[in-house]
């Protein structure tokens, strides 16, 4: 009896956790906010006498096991307004996917830009294939954003389609870093 009891007890226990690791967990962290804004590098520009803010990567991996990392980065010129850009390495198996385009919830982005493409080592699971791209993001947007985040989903020439979600606490922390803001 104390059998059963303890396996229903275990059960529940084990349910209770997997349904709560399968929520998403829409409140805003401080720590995770603090956490981007301190690791947003920031450096001098020698050639434009202005600013890079390279945001921490946040690293990810989807259903196709394509491993996703992605990172926000700003220009700021000498003169003139910062420039904002999403750049993304995506590292996968099998055969190239050939990425072409980008949708920025759910409307066509105009500035998708393949940055580089490698492909590395071979072994039984097939070679290693690595695509660098970039998308520009009016600050704007970002602005809009910092509430509940977003995603751009990137589409291959072989119909294999990868969705980057970039959180609300990610953002807040590094415009904050960026700006001075929240």
């Amino acid at each position: 009896m104390h059998r059963i009891i303890y396996r229903v007890v275990l059960l529940l226990a084990i349910s209770a956790v997997l349904v709560a690791c399968n929520m998403n967990d829409k409140k805003i962290s401080g720590w995770e906010i603090n956490d981007v804004y301190h690791s947003t590098i920031i450096t001098p520009n020698s050639s434009t006498g202005g600013k890079t803010y390279q945001g921490p990567p946040i690293n990810t991996m989807d259903e196709a096991n394509t491993y996703e990392m992605f990172s926000l980065r700003a220009e700021q010129p000498k003169q003139g307004a910062k420039t904002y850009e999403l750049n993304a390495q995506l590292t996968y198996f099998s055969q190239w996917r050939y990425y072409d385009s980008a949708m920025l919830e759910n409307t066509p982005a105009t500035t998708f830009k393949v940055v580089g493409r490698e492909a590395g080592a071979c072994g039984d699971r097939g070679c290693i294939f690595r695509e660098v791209v970039s998308i520009q993001l009016p600050e704007a947007f970002l602005k809009d954003k910092m509430k509940k985040g977003f995603i751009i989903t990137l589409s291959a020439k072989n119909g294999m389609k990868t969705e980057l979600f970039v959180s609300p606490q990610y953002i807040q922390g590094y415009m904050q870093a960026v700006n001075g803001f929240n």
